[in-house]
């Protein structure tokens, strides 16, 4: 059990690093091409804003994780525990509204333009950074819960405990207090995930028909190499594929850890590291489509 949780502690600092690593880099990227263009375009806040929330989780949520996974117990104080859970919570969150935010932006900026989209299309950039700031000021709103619902190791011993992760536990409030806040939280993951889904297949759909109409004049180049529709449509796909596969993952497990009392520590370990993956990944998935899906955003 021993290596077990030594090799969970190593591929959570792993995540951490590289994860860190990634994001900083995108956030340069945008930061540089703000200074190139002097402005920064809605595609860029949003990455800035989705780049901080995914650092936060990374560190919030992975370092006590990690510090569990060593077995380093009582490390976290009860205020200092509140204070990281709240924190995680609202990246997390953040995350999943900026990810959303994203995903329908590009829907939006690559959709014909009939004359109710094209004034959406007009307003919408002047509002990005607005609305990118409401989402952070909403989770900060809402996950104002998550603080009576966790408590250190060391007062966990004089409370109702429903599952214990490892740095801290989660507490049993009451059942109208704990059924409230599940259909809440979860009301937003189905929302967030519906219209990530939802706006991701439209543009995926728009881009195919766009590639049909003038797939003459790709034949006609003489060049295997892949269009730009296509890759923007792998890009799209790969990135919000990524976040729903993983985004579930986690949700299941921490169902399963929050409806069974004192869950296997290994559970704890295996939801720090699905939630983990998405932040580890996005930057350099981001990275490696920027050229080619901001270019089709943009135009």
């Amino acid at each position: 059990m021993i290596l077990v949780n030594l090799a969970f502690g190593m591929l959570i600092l792993a995540q951490i690093g590289i994860g860190t690593v990634g994001n900083a880099l995108l956030f340069c990227h945008y930061v540089c091409s703000h200074f190139r263009r002097h402005r920064l375009r809605p595609f860029g806040q949003i990455i800035n804003h989705l780049t901080l929330a995914n650092t936060l989780i990374l560190l919030w949520g992975g370092i006590p994780g990690t510090m569990a996974a060593f077995e380093l117990k009582y490390f976290l104080h009860d205020i200092t525990c509140k204070f990281v859970s709240y924190f995680y919570r609202v990246a997390w969150g953040n995350s999943l509204s900026t990810t959303c935010l994203l995903s329908a932006f590009q829907a939006l900026s690559i959709n014909p333009t009939n004359y109710r989209w094209a004034e959406l299309k007009f307003k919408s950039p002047k509002y990005i950074n607005a609305l990118c700031i409401l989402s952070w000021m909403f989770h900060l709103l809402i996950n104002i819960i998550v603080p009576m619902r966790v408590a250190g190791p060391k007062n966990s011993r004089n409370i109702s405990v429903k599952s214990n992760l490892g740095y801290c536990s989660h507490r049993f409030i009451n059942t109208i207090t704990e059924s409230i806040c599940l259909v809440i939280f979860t009301s937003i993951d189905v929302i967030c995930l519906g219209l990530m889904i939802w706006s991701s297949g439209s543009m995926i759909f728009f881009l195919h028909r766009h590639q049909q109409q003038v797939q003459y004049i790709h034949s006609t180049r003489q060049t295997s190499q892949i269009s730009p529709e296509s890759r923007a449509k792998k890009a799209i796909l790969i990135l919000v594929s990524t976040f729903v596969i993983f985004h579930s993952l986690s949700s299941v497990f921490e169902m399963y850890a929050y409806l069974f009392d004192n869950p296997q520590f290994w559970l704890a370990n295996t939801i720090v590291l699905l939630t983990s993956c998405f932040p580890t990944l996005s930057p350099f998935l981001l990275l490696k489509s920027d050229p080619h899906v901001s270019r089709l955003c943009h135009s």
